[in-house]
C-alpha cells in the first residue's frame, strides 16, 4: 500500500468512532444503519481473517488484537441492531443522559474502532505484525534501521 494512502486510511480508521454519534444524530436510523453496516462489516472481514489462519502467521500481540476486534466487532454489531431497526431509539441517542445499553454500544464500537486503527497501523510496518518466518524476502526490515530492503 502506498504510504500516503495508508496514512490517509488509518486518519478515517482513527476517526471512526467520533464519526458514529455524529452520524447518528444528523440521519438518524440512516446514520445508525451506516455504523451498523461498518461494525458488520469490520465483523465479517475480522472473522473470515481468522479463518484463513491470519492468527498463526501473526506475532502473538496482533493476533491477539485481531481476536480482540473480532470480540468488538460483534458485540457493536450486537448492540447495534436496535438503533438501526427503530427509529425513536436513534433519536434517544442524542440525549446527554444516556441508557446503560447505549453506554455499551458506544463502548463496544470505541473499542472496535481503537482496536480497529491500531492492528491497522501495525499492518502499515514493513513486516505487517508477521512472524519472522512468515515474511517475504522482499520485505525483511533490515536490522536496528527500519529500512525495507528490496531483492
Amino acid at each position: 500500500m502506498a504510504p500516503r494512502l495508508g496514512k490517509v486510511m488509518l486518519g478515517l480508521s482513527a476517526a471512526g468512532f467520533p464519526l458514529t454519534p455524529l452520524a447518528i444524530r444528523r440521519l438518524g436510523r440512516r446514520g445508525a444503519i451506516v455504523t451498523e453496516g461498518a461494525c458488520v462489516g469490520l465483523a465479517v472481514r475480522d472473522a473470515a481473517t481468522i479463518a484463513a489462519g491470519a492468527p498463526q502467521r501473526l506475532r502473538r500481540g496482533p493476533a491477539v488484537l485481531l481476536w480482540l476486534e473480532l470480540a468488538a466487532a460483534v458485540a457493536a454489531a450486537g448492540l447495534g441492531v436496535g438503533l438501526a431497526t427503530d427509529d425513536r431509539a436513534s433519536g434517544q441517542t442524542a440525549g446527554s443522559r444516556q441508557v446503560p445499553p447505549e453506554r455499551a454500544r458506544r463502548a463496544a464500537v470505541g473499542a472496535l474502532f481503537a482496536l480497529h486503527t491500531v492492528r491497522f497501523w501495525i499492518y502499515l510496518q514493513p513486516d505487517h505484525g508477521l512472524k519472522p518466518g512468515n515474511l517475504r524476502p522482499e520485505t525483511i526490515p533490515a536490522p536496528n534501521r527500519g529500512i525495507v530492503i528490496r531483492r
